[in-house]
């Protein structure tokens, strides 16, 4: 499924295997979760998402990586169903915001989100993956630490 998205976004086609989603949404070290929609028990459609932070708003949140429903299987109500169960996810963990991001040009999805009461900025998501990622990461120059405990009494206010 995560590949139909990917080409329907005219990303890599292959980038999941069954090995891949059995071993980072379902293993012992998930690192991401997923629900299905499934008609005739067959997976039709999903959702995915993971735990993040809203540094806006200084709060834990949902990020939601994923939702796609085949072609052959919307205006069923199936991804509102499965926007439904990752919210329910966000309020039974006790948190107050899910976000997700939506390309500018799918103005479908955008209108879907509005309909769901969601609020869409004008923000937009960045990447760098692979060779710049590596090549960023190469390169010398002022280093940041990791992130320490910072206490009011140090920061001379």
């Amino acid at each position: 499924m995560a590949n139909a998205l990917n080409r329907h976004e005219g990303l890599s086609p292959r980038a999941f295997t069954a090995a891949i989603v059995r071993r980072d949404a379902f293993g012992p070290k998930a690192i991401f979760r997923v629900f299905v929609a499934e008609v005739d028990f067959r997976v039709v459609g999903y959702a995915s998402f993971l735990p993040g932070y809203n540094s806006d708003r200084a709060i834990a949140e949902l990020w939601m990586l994923d939702l796609w429903v085949l072609p052959r299987a919307r205006r069923q109500g199936l991804g509102r169903a499965l926007v439904r169960a990752v919210a329910r996810e966000t309020v039974r963990r006790r948190l107050t915001c899910l976000e997700w991001g939506v390309r500018g040009d799918n103005t479908r999805a955008r209108r879907f989100y509005r309909r769901l009461g969601a609020r869409i900025g004008d923000a937009r998501i960045a990447s760098l993956i692979g060779r710049p990622l590596r090549a960023l990461a190469r390169q010398s120059g002022l280093t940041a630490t990791n992130s320490r405990q910072i206490d009011d009494s140090t920061r001379g206010e």
